[in-house]
């Protein structure tokens, strides 16, 4: 069984009516309704024609990417810790 490597995105949304529409773009984990914006989880090789579909429909704002893939993951013991 191979692990697929996933992203997520989140999506602002004009209208949360919209948020039936999204649904078939991937797997949407979280919604705010406040805020209007949804969390949606895609499999990271189609990421950039999913984002280039969902940048052309009228009821998307703004789409902002996972940052997780930046983020420092293995640390270095302080100096404090070696002695």
């Amino acid at each position: 069984m191979d692990i697929i490597a996933r992203t997520s995105l989140v999506i602002y949304l004009k209208h949360m009516k919209h948020e039936r529409q999204i649904r078939k773009f991937g797997h949407i984990v979280h919604s705010n309704k406040q805020k209007k914006y949804v969390m949606l989880y895609i499999n990271e090789d189609e990421a950039d024609a999913i984002v280039h579909k969902l940048m052309k429909l009228k009821y998307v704002r703004k789409i902002d990417g996972s940052p997780y893939k930046y983020l420092k993951k293995v640390y270095e013991k302080e100096r404090h810790e070696l002695s």
